[in-house]
């Protein structure tokens, strides 16, 4: 099974569907036991909305935009401490 670090790893390449199907299952059987990477999958998620424009999401500042997209861009999102 991975770990905490793995997981966060492959949290952005499992959100936009580019994982292969062995890490997609890897990373699903280690959000079955791990409630700190379910809650950075949520997380990122919701953060994953608010950048997308989306009419129903509450407006984020245009700096708070900005940094976000340049972070993204940059492949630089943190992974925190693993678990």
């Amino acid at each position: 099974m991975i770990d905490c670090r793995e997981a966060v790893r492959r949290m952005w390449a499992y959100l936009d569907h580019e994982l292969a199907t062995q890490p997609v299952t890897e990373f699903e059987a280690h959000l079955e036991t791990c409630q700190r990477c379910c809650g950075e999958l949520e997380f990122s998620r919701q953060l994953r909305a608010m950048v997308a424009d989306d009419e129903r999401s509450p407006a984020m500042p245009s700096h708070v935009r900005s940094r976000i997209e340049t972070i993204l861009a940059a492949g630089d999102v943190p992974s925190g401490e693993p678990g």
